[in-house]
């Protein structure tokens, strides 16, 4: 008896579901056959894209970002409009700006386009009785162009018992600019001065791109920076120490003649800096009242810091050179 129950209430409600779906699809029906009889235009809008700007050339006043169209004749526009899949946006093409003059500006009527788009979207009888804007205006200078490096401006850490073990790289090297006349001229290098990068201990290769500039685009619009992080070790060098600018007939000696340098240096260079890529001297004219000079230490090497130097200054005599 359930199950005999059961049975009829499932067939009655799939029979009261197909009449209401049924209902609603021809209530619907009566609708859109009401709206396509007394409904005589349809508002549209499109979204404007503006491609193939020339490389020299900047935009100085604001673009439409889009076109609201009204469509008339054509009754079956309306079905399409719920229907058929509408464009989404119409392209003008910038092509054919003039680049040789200083400035400008160049009138693009987006008539014949839009009736195109309309025709594919709502059919052949279909036809824009109004659209805004009509015509596109674009006003524009031409820009000047130059070549400058791009350096980086800042310093960049490494944690401790880490180094940064050689020059930062950073690819390409150039960029070039382009800006108005006196911009061009006032700029002859790109500062990198915004890393965000905590201490390393590991190698970096990172992608930056150079911010917004209402002066000033770039092209590359970005550069490869590359830093390479090392374990560090230390190692002490004892060196010679030289003296300069000694009176004129006198010999200039330093007491003691040797100094002792402490490195910190990437753990894969320890046994290829030696004692000859570096020098050490006392400078005749830089000696204190008390007849010492500061000990001064110069390399060819680089990401190699000086930890130590003992002693820090060194006495010395001053001799006539001896005769045969």
């Amino acid at each position: 008896m359930i199950k005999t129950l059961k049975k009829i209430a499932k067939t009655v409600f799939r029979k009261q579901t197909a009449i209401f779906l049924f209902f609603v699809i021809l209530s619907a029906n009566f609708w859109l056959m009401h709206s396509i009889g007394t409904n005589k235009e349809i508002p549209v809008s499109y979204s404007i894209e503006y491609i193939n700007i020339p490389e020299n050339v900047k935009i100085t006043n604001i673009l439409d970002k889009e076109v609201n169209v009204s469509v008339s004749e054509g009754r079956a526009s309306f079905i399409n409009y719920f229907f058929v899949k509408q464009t989404e946006q119409i392209v003008i093409d910038l092509k054919d700006i003039n680049k040789n003059t200083e400035s400008g500006h160049k009138t693009y009527s987006i008539d014949d386009i839009i009736e195109n788009t309309i025709k594919n979207d709502f059919g052949a009888t279909a036809k824009a009785s109004s659209l805004n804007p009509k015509i596109i205006v674009v006003e524009y200078i031409t820009l000047h162009s130059k070549t400058v490096p791009v350096v980086l401006a800042q310093e960049v850490f490494a944690k401790n018992q880490y180094i940064i073990s050689d020059s930062v790289r950073i690819a390409p090297q150039t960029v070039n600019i382009f800006g108005s006349k006196r911009d061009i001229k006032n700029t002859d290098t790109i500062w990198i001065t915004d890393l965000q990068l905590d201490s390393l201990d590991k190698s970096v290769d990172m992608l930056y791109s150079f911010k917004s500039n209402k002066k000033l685009t770039y092209d590359p619009t970005n550069i490869k920076i590359s830093i390479s992080v090392e374990k560090s070790t230390e190692k002490v060098l004892s060196l010679d120490i030289a003296c300069i600018n000694a009176p004129d007939g006198l010999i200039m000696k330093a007491f003691p003649q040797t100094v002792n340098v402490s490195l910190v240096l990437p753990l894969s260079r320890f046994n290829d800096v030696e004692e000859n890529s570096f020098s050490a001297e006392i400078d005749y004219n830089k000696r204190t009242s008390d007849n010492r000079c500061p000990i001064e230490i110069a390399t060819k090497h680089k990401n190699i810091k000086i930890l130590r130097i003992s002693p820090q200054e060194a006495e010395f005599s001053l001799e006539y050179p001896k005769t045969k």
